[in-house]
């Protein structure tokens, strides 16, 4: 008997946990020096009230913002790359509602190609303040396509004003991946000729 009530309860929580949750779209296209908007999805039977999830970004991508969107009334707040959200009145039922807009920078040295962002560590809170985990995460494909080699800050062009990025990691005694346009493992004048010889050839 005891066995049966516990398969029961059991079989409920798997049955809230497949009608209520957060997803993200099938796919979105990026340009490398862009920024682009990625949508937090809900689906939800029960009332929600408040949402969590941790933001998981590939190498070179970046988060700008996360914003409510005017299906979700609750601020959207970040905290290393946590994202969380309260309502003060409960979200009736939805399909496939944006519950949060983000807006991440792709910055101009990710090479072509297909990345995958993640939102793991998924929980929604229903107005009876029962609690629904999700236990896989959600993904979706970046595809990134062709940005302008040495343009390090993203304005579009490749300038002293990229070179000055560069410069200003070395002074700071910072090493960025991104910037490290030769591929040696170090920030030097060396990738700063990178830079010279595109401005050269323009």
């Amino acid at each position: 008997m005891l066995m049966a009530a516990l398969t029961c309860i059991g079989a409920n929580a798997a049955l809230k946990r497949a009608n209520n949750y957060l997803e993200l779209p099938q796919g979105v296209t990026a340009t490398a020096g862009k920024t682009v908007v990625v949508n937090v999805l809900m689906t939800n039977t029960l009332e929600i009230i408040n949402w969590q999830a941790d933001l998981v970004l590939p190498e070179g991508i970046t988060l700008v913002s996360a914003e409510k969107t005017e299906n979700w009334a609750g601020e959207v707040i970040v905290t290393d790359n946590k994202l969380f959200s309260e309502v003060d009145e409960a979200a009736a039922a939805s399909q496939k509602l944006a519950v949060a807009k983000l807006t991440l920078n792709v910055a101009s040295t990710v090479a072509a190609g297909e990345y995958e962002l993640a939102l793991d560590n998924i929980v929604m809170t229903a107005a009876d303040e029962s609690s629904i985990a999700q236990e896989v995460a959600k993904t979706v494909k970046i595809t990134v396509e062709g940005g302008i080699e040495g343009d390090l800050n993203g304005d579009g062009k490749v300038s002293a004003s990229d070179i000055q990025v560069v410069l200003n990691a070395m002074t700071d005694d910072v090493y960025e991946k991104a910037y490290d346009l030769n591929d040696d493992g170090k920030l030097s004048a060396s990738d700063i000729q990178v830079i010279l010889n595109i401005i050269a050839e323009q």
